[in-house]
């Protein structure tokens, strides 16, 4: 039966993307895909042991349970449309990488945090600790960050909290939020989504599943600033500058500019380190991550655009896209949700996918062959 199903969702993707304006309009860029990288451990590996549905079986199956009046979590779809999915959404749920180019996977599977060098090998693995109380439950963790001390910020969404780490992830050292308990002031979020920690030790939160405002805090977790329409709760939502419709995830350029995605509004909005308004940079997109690298001056940024599961390199000062690849699947260069981007010090890019559970590596066009290893 799953075989059918695959089988006939390939075609009925095939016949949806052949409508579709083409993947490549911008050029690839000469881009390449690493094949076979990561290399996993045995017995590790991202999300589920097994592959989950196709996209035409999970909106069938959650067709089945709006129809019984189970309505579960909301998710989007392909096409960037509300659809409602299962409540574990499985695989990798964000990316970080460090000043050594090491790269942070969130994970929705058995280790919530994975750590990776360049060649792709694992070195570090944990975050399963309890905390306050309560383990870090990997099915509803939502990404993370490295800050400039080499911690570790695990967001733990439907927990409403965040939690800081060391550097090897066995230490607890401090929490933002409080643990089971969503709000809407210093002390409390409702769903967060992405955090960013500046030069100065600051903390960036976008609170975004349950509010719409996006949080500054100093180094020891002291409210300094919100952005937001009103006070930025549920129903806070709008298009002007600094108002939200879902903030989601964000990156720093080397001044500390925030490049913060509004992921229902369709745009990147720029605040500077003190989180005041700048612009926005806005397309044809349903953008849900960004990725600048740690030395941020080179002035490109990396989306991961949900709308039809391609990764864009933009130009910071004007938002032009430069390059464009990828396109909904689970063939090599394709992605299945993709939520979690970052580029290293060399200019390559790694993408991971939610319902992919995959993390793929692409080098760019004057890449040594020795950079795929």
């Amino acid at each position: 039966m799953r075989r059918a199903v695959i089988a006939a969702f390939a075609v009925s993707a095939a016949l949806v993307w052949a409508t579709l304006p083409a993947v490549h309009a911008q050029g690839d860029g000469g881009y390449r895909l690493v094949p076979n990288w990561p290399t996993m451990p045995a017995g590790m590996y991202f999300g589920l042991k097994d592959m989950p549905a196709p996209p035409a079986e999970r909106e069938a199956q959650a067709a089945a349970r709006r129809a019984r009046g189970g309505q579960q979590n909301a998710g989007r779809g392909a096409n960037g449309a509300a659809s409602t999915g299962p409540t574990n959404q499985p695989g990798i749920s964000g990316l970080a990488i460090d000043a050594q180019d090491r790269i942070y996977v969130f994970n929705r599977g058995p280790r919530p945090v994975m750590v990776f060098d360049t060649a792709g090998n694992l070195i570090m693995s944990g975050a399963d600790q309890e905390i306050n109380g309560k383990k870090i439950n990997p099915d509803w963790e939502h990404s993370g960050t490295v800050d400039w001390d080499g911690n570790i910020w695990v967001i733990e969404r439907d927990a409403h909290r965040i939690v800081k780490l060391s550097p090897k992830l066995d230490k607890f050292l401090m929490q933002l939020g409080t643990t089971n308990t969503p709000g809407n002031d210093a002390t409390h979020f409702n769903l967060p989504s992405g955090i960013g920690v500046l030069r100065n030790g600051n903390i960036v939160v976008t609170d975004g599943y349950g509010n719409n405002r996006i949080v500054l805090f100093s180094k020891d977790g002291k409210l300094i600033k919100q952005v937001a329409k009103s006070a930025g709760g549920p129903a806070d939502k709008g298009k002007g500058p600094g108002e939200w419709n879902l903030p989601h995830k964000m990156a720093m350029d080397a001044q500390d500019n925030i490049y913060a995605i509004d992921r229902e509004g369709h745009r990147v909005q720029v605040f500077d380190k003190n989180l005041i308004y700048i612009r926005e940079i806005a397309n044809e997109w349903n953008p849900w991550d960004i990725g600048i690298s740690r030395r941020g001056t080179d002035g490109f940024a990396f989306i991961a655009d949900h709308m039809l599961e391609r990764v864009h390199k933009i130009q910071l000062k004007d938002g032009k896209i430069l390059a464009t690849w990828g396109r909904q699947g689970h063939g090599p260069g394709e992605f299945d949700w993709v939520h979690g981007i970052v580029v290293d010090s060399k200019g390559a890019v790694y993408a991971g996918d939610t319902y992919g559970q995959r993390l793929q590596k692409f080098l760019p066009p004057a890449a040594s062959p020795t950079q795929a290893q």
